[in-house]
């Protein structure tokens, strides 16, 4: 199946799950439920096809940040679904979910993107730079959860059951879904620190000194984190907080330091 399509049929029916689901939790019905989760796997195996066609069909596969992206939201969707396979309550974190993947999805599709070829980069640092942006990817996707637990949890605890929280995922599914991004986008933040300190020649020379001590100070966050949520159950307001302090650490560390490197001093980290 040609790459452009798998991406519009799977962005398709993520939007369509999206709107059953809505409909399943509004309407208390198991059959919109059902018909929800079997367009949400048909655009899974659509996006799959999508990345295979991407990564395999052909000789030299870029590492955008759009590919990478897309591949972001499809380990979403896994943990989303093999998560509804054990449990059917877990799949309302799908209304979340799927408009994210959707949105990333057709995004990708209609953007343009610049093509970085795998074979322009030695091994080492296009595994480090692949890492990095899944790593971002899944854990930006953490933020949004995180964003919406900390809405339900407010809403919670003042006692605000108004229709639009009735609607939204049962606060435990959400945390669920996002403690295991979470916890996917730790182990390829952890994989991007141990490359990057394998390659990087000089780390002063290179002007990384500030980037590693960001990505390492979100590192011990994240498993902080991590470490709380299995040792003490931690959970609500406190996860949000250190979930979104992680992000604002990457973020200074993905686009700050290049901020900083690039546009105001003028320099490159390969300088």
């Amino acid at each position: 199946m040609n790459h452009e399509l798998s991406l519009f049929l799977a962005g398709a029916c993520y939007l369509v799950a999206a709107l059953l689901l809505y409909q399943s939790i509004r309407n208390h019905s198991t059959g919109w439920s059902k018909a929800s989760l079997s367009f949400a796997i048909a655009g899974t195996l659509a996006h799959c096809a999508a990345q295979y066609s991407h990564w395999f069909g052909q000789d030299v596969p870029d590492v955008g940040i759009a590919p990478l992206l897309s591949l972001c939201a499809l380990v979403v969707m896994v943990l989303l679904i093999t998560s509804t396979l054990k449990q059917k309550k877990f799949y309302s974190a799908g209304l979340v979910a799927l408009p994210l993947a959707s949105a990333v999805l057709l995004l990708e599709w209609f953007l343009p993107h610049s093509n970085l070829p795998l074979n322009e980069t030695a091994t080492g640092i296009t595994v480090h730079m692949v890492s990095s942006v899944l790593a971002f990817g899944l854990l930006s996707i953490a933020g949004v959860y995180a964003f919406f637990v900390f809405i339900i949890d407010h809403f919670l605890r003042h006692h605000h059951l108004n229709p639009l929280v009735r609607s939204l995922p049962a606060l435990d599914v959400l945390e669920d879904l996002l403690f295991k991004t979470i916890a996917a986008g730790f182990a390829l933040l952890t994989v991007s620190l141990v490359s990057g300190m394998m390659f990087i020649n000089d780390i002063f020379a290179q002007h990384l000194m500030h980037k590693t001590i960001l990505s390492i100070m979100a590192w011990l966050v994240f498993g902080v984190l991590l470490w709380g949520r299995w040792r003490y159950g931690w959970r609500g307001s406190l996860a949000v907080r250190l979930t979104l302090a992680g992000i604002v650490l990457l973020i200074l560390s993905y686009f700050g330091t290049k901020l900083v490197l690039e546009i105001i001093l003028g320099k490159s980290w390969q300088s």
